[in-house]
C-alpha cells in the first residue's frame, strides 16, 4: 500500500486516530525521505491540517498495529503512513490545532467541503 509521496506531516497540528473497526498498520517517525512541503495553496494546508510536508518514506520508524478501539496519536511534526489495510479500516480523525492554523467550519461549511471532495 506504500506510494511515492504517500507519507504525510504536518507541522503545526496533532492528530488523534480511533479506530472504530478494521486494522492496519501505520507508520510513524521524523526522518523524512524526500520530503517536498505542500503549497501554501494546496486545500489541506488552507482548511484540513495547516503547513507539512509529503515524502517518499520514513526512516527508522515505528510501525503500529492497529485495530478496533486503538487510538493513536500523531504529534504535529510526525511523518505518517498507513503501509497496510487489512481488509478494512473505520477509524475517527481528530485534529488538534492550538495555533488555529486551519479555520473552523460550521455544519454548512463541512457539508460544502464533503460535497466538493
Amino acid at each position: 500500500m506504500q506510494e511515492p509521496g504517500g507519507v504525510a506531516e504536518h507541522d503545526l497540528v496533532t492528530e488523534v486516530y480511533y479506530v472504530i473497526s478494521g486494522s492496519g498498520t501505520n507508520v510513524t517517525g521524523s526522518e523524512l525521505v524526500n520530503a517536498v512541503p505542500r503549497p501554501a495553496d494546496n486545500r489541506a494546508v488552507q482548511f484540513l491540517n495547516g503547513p507539512g510536508h509529503n515524502a517518499t518514506e520514513i526512516r527508522n520508524g515505528t510501525t503500529h498495529e492497529l485495530s478496533a478501539c486503538d487510538i493513536l496519536v500523531i504529534p504535529a511534526g510526525t511523518g505518517h503512513q498507513f503501509t497496510r489495510i487489512d481488509d478494512h479500516i473505520r477509524y475517527v480523525m481528530i485534529r488538534i490545532d492550538p495555533d488555529k492554523v486551519v479555520p473552523l467550519k460550521d455544519e454548512a461549511d463541512s457539508r460544502e467541503y464533503l460535497r466538493n471532495r
